[in-house]
C-alpha cells in the first residue's frame, strides 16, 4: 500500500510538476476552466492519480467494500498530494534556483 501511494504521489509530480509537461499544461490551461482548476490543485492532482493508481493495482469492481477502498485511497492520496506539494514546493525552489536544474 505504502509502494502505492508513493506511485501516485511519484505520478503526480510527474504529470503536474515536472518542467517536461510544462507547456503542455500551460496550453490546456487556457482551454477551460476545469483544465485550469486542476492544473492549479494539488489536493485534486492527487485524488485522481490516487483513483488512477488504485484501480490500475485493484481493477474496478462494483461493490461497497471495494468503491469506499477506492475513495479512501484517493482521499489520502489527495492529502498527501497537497501536503507534499506544500512542503517540497520551497525545496525545489531552492534547487532550482542553485543548481540551475529546472524542476518547473
Amino acid at each position: 500500500m505504502v509502494l502505492e501511494f508513493l506511485l501516485a504521489l511519484s505520478i503526480r509530480f510527474f504529470l503536474f510538476d515536472f518542467v517536461l509537461f510544462k507547456r503542455i499544461r500551460n496550453y490546456l490551461k487556457q482551454k477551460g476552466y476545469v483544465f485550469r482548476k486542476l492544473f492549479s490543485c494539488p489536493f485534486c492532482q492527487g485524488f485522481w492519480c490516487g483513483l488512477a493508481v488504485y484501480i490500475y493495482f485493484h481493477g474496478l469492481v462494483l461493490n461497497w467494500s471495494h468503491i469506499s477502498s477506492l475513495f479512501c485511497f484517493g482521499f489520502v492520496s489527495a492529502y498527501l498530494g497537497l501536503v507534499t506539494a506544500v512542503v517540497l514546493e520551497p525545496l525545489i525552489n531552492y534547487y532550482e534556483k542553485n543548481l540551475d536544474f529546472p524542476l518547473k
